[in-house]
Formats: C-alpha cells, sequence, structure tokens
C-alpha cells in the first residue's frame, strides 16, 4: 500500500538539523548545548540505573583521561 505522505530519511532529518545548528550564532550554540548536557544529567539522575551510569560515566572519563596521558607520552618530546 502507498502512502501519500513522504517521511524523510534519517540522512535528511540530520542534514536539516546540521543546517539548523550552523545557523546558530556561537552564543545559542553553546547554550543550546549546554541545555542538553543538562537534560541528559537529569535524565541520569532521576534513572532507576542511575547509580550504574554514574560509575559508568566516571569510568568513561577515566580511560579518555589516560588515554591522553598515554598519547602526550608518546609524543610528548
Amino acid at each position: 500500500m502507498k502512502v501519500p505522505i513522504k517521511f524523510p530519511s534519517d540522512a535528511e532529518v540530520i542534514i536539516d538539523e546540521v543546517a539548523r545548528f550552523r545557523a546558530l550564532s556561537p552564543a545559542d550554540r553553546v547554550r543550546l548545548v549546554r541545555g542538553m548536557v543538562t537534560a541528559g544529567a537529569l535524565m541520569m539522575r532521576q534513572s532507576p540505573k542511575a547509580a550504574f551510569l554514574r560509575d559508568y560515566a566516571l569510568e568513561q572519563e577515566n580511560r579518555a583521561s589516560q588515554a591522553v596521558k598515554e598519547f602526550l607520552a608518546r609524543h610528548a618530546g
């Protein structure tokens, strides 16, 4: 059955969102990103798996920090 409505592909949606983001001023971009981070943190705090999410986020931060230290040790003169 053909539906007379054309839904955009995932790629089209992403392209539109990127264009809207790029059209924002730098201050508006920062506000948008901060808002998303704040919303994500709220969702993590209210989640029934909040303890796991906190531990997982900390583990990922530690891994990233360790990777940067190892990179600098290999490439710093």
